[in-house]
């Protein structure tokens, strides 16, 4: 009994131990392992920190056994990205210039992963700093550097775990600067409240045989909010049409020189699903100076839309529409009366010629017309040639005139569009109120030519008003009929007053 006590005690002592040792053993120290999944490696400097080390001209080799860690949030799986990754952590990113393809195999958005940066140097590209294996001879003096060779990749870059959580930063362009070592460059930026620019709508994300630059703007339409989105030809949506409406858009921020520019994964970052902003060309206004103001539309081709005239589409008797497509060569060339394409054209006026003008006698005549080509898609509804004026303050009996004109031969009857006038005050009014015409029925019809005047008295309706006023000549309901849609056109627009 002796011993077997004085065992006892012996193995409850080892037990206390060895209990104790394992409380302490869980109290994690700097030199512990990584998690279960982590490679054996640890970072000792930050992306921010390392970046500091260039300022300008050659490239710095990085001589000592700095490793910084990062989460990939830009690869080349669309192909937007081609030999080179970003990647980024808590404060500031940076990009890896990579001799290999198809890098989102081994590096995808959302891998941590771990670069021992000995032997490397760190350059730059036009001020978007990254690091690479070796100096390019021929942008030394630029910070050039040169691809690390794909059989060194692995000896530099530690694969960590996958499906790491990236969020965007929400920021304003002009939180986003050209400076060398701004935090955000190679990084995941959100911005809120963007849309394309109407001159870059019936764009693609890229050119035929370029990389695309779109302008990129938020409502106020001012020059500094404004930023480049730029998209290789050889991404898998080159050829696909930008998004049309308003949102917010996902991206990751560099800059080019002193060009702002926002690089895209795929379509998916971009979310532009809200209607466009009221004004998105711009915030001309027209001022009732001296009665009649007259718009003739005879320079479209060489200076683009009057000051106060706008066109749209989505419109509806809440809403003054969306910035409609404008095709710049159309605007500048002319288009044909049977030119079938969607979108606001740069027509020949049914003044002066008839419907067998051929397209060489359209395109010389002098006297144009602003018109629109509804087609399934777009415009039918929702087509408007719109006019804002600045106030009528002081003013009264408004009145409208202008030339309706239904420019398709005369062979087979198509669709017909029924317009109509509308108003509403204020930049971003909540709802139109129609006014009577004469004619009261005002319509065109595919294969009929005509050149109707229509004129419309506002009587007291917009007297003395002292915010801005919207007139539109407005479609709000579908086409009638079978066959094709019309062409159609408006000219010798006419304001006056008391």
């Amino acid at each position: 009994m002796q011993m077997n006590s004085k065992h006892n005690r012996i193995s409850m002592a080892a037990v206390v131990l060895f209990a104790s040792l394992f409380i302490v053993s869980c109290e994690k120290k700097f030199t512990d392992p990584p998690p279960i999944g982590e490679p054996d490696v640890v970072a000792n400097i930050s992306i921010k920190d390392v970046k500091a080390r260039y300022t300008s001209g050659a490239p710095v080799q990085i001589t000592d056994d700095a490793i910084i860690e990062g989460v990939v949030s830009c690869d080349d799986r669309s192909g937007n990205y081609y030999q080179q990754i970003a990647i980024q952590d808590s404060t500031g990113g940076v990009l890896l210039r990579l001799g290999s393809f198809n890098l989102y195999n081994y590096y995808p958005v959302g891998r941590k992963v771990y670069v021992k940066l000995k032997g490397l140097y760190l350059g730059q590209y036009n001020g978007t700093l990254q690091f690479g294996g070796g100096i390019d001879s021929a942008y030394i003096n630029q910070g050039g550097v040169t691809l690390l060779a794909a059989n060194l990749m692995d000896k530099h870059i530690i694969k960590g775990a996958l499906n790491q959580p990236l969020v965007p930063k929400v920021v304003t362009v002009s939180q986003l600067t050209t400076n060398l070592q701004d935090k955000y460059v190679s990084t995941l930026i959100k911005l809120v409240g963007y849309e394309f620019a109407s001159s870059d709508r019936n764009k693609n994300y890229a050119d035929d045989n370029a990389s695309g630059n779109r302008t990129l703007q938020d409502c106020s339409n001012v020059s500094a909010n404004r930023i480049t989105l730029r998209t290789s030809n050889y991404s898998n949506f080159a050829t696909i049409p930008v998004a049309q409406g308003n949102g917010e858009i996902i991206a990751v921020y560099s800059f080019f020189g002193s060009t702002k520019q926002l690089t895209i994964r795929d379509t998916t970052d971009v979310r532009f699903y809200n209607p466009r902003c009221p004004t998105a060309s711009g915030d001309g206004q027209i001022s009732l100076t001296t009665s009649p103001i007259t718009f003739n539309f005879d320079n479209l081709g060489t200076a683009g839309l009057p000051t106060g005239v706008y066109v749209k589409e989505s419109a509806s008797s809440s809403y003054i529409g969306n910035d409609g497509f404008v095709y710049q060569s159309n605007f500048n060339n002319g288009t044909a009366w049977n030119q079938t394409s969607a979108g606001f054209k740069n027509f020949a006026s049914a003044t002066g010629l008839n419907s067998t003008a051929s397209t060489s006698t359209q395109a010389s005549a002098a006297n144009r017309a602003l018109g629109y080509r509804q087609t399934g898609t777009f415009g039918d509804p929702g087509a408007a040639f719109a006019f804002l004026l600045s106030n009528t303050t002081g003013k009264s009996n408004l009145q409208l005139e202008f030339k309706l004109q239904s420019l398709d031969a005369p062979v087979t009857l198509g669709r017909t569009t029924t317009w109509r006038v509308d108003y509403a005050t204020g930049l971003n009014p909540a709802f139109f109120s129609t006014v009577a015409t004469s004619p009261a029925t005002i319509t065109t019809t595919n294969g009929t030519f005509s050149n109707t005047t229509v004129t419309v008295n506002f009587g007291s309706l917009l007297n003395n008003i002292t915010q801005p006023v919207w007139i539109r000549i407005v479609t709000l309901t579908n086409t009638s009929g079978g066959g094709n849609r019309p062409s159609t056109g408006i000219d010798d627009v006419r304001f006056s007053w008391n």
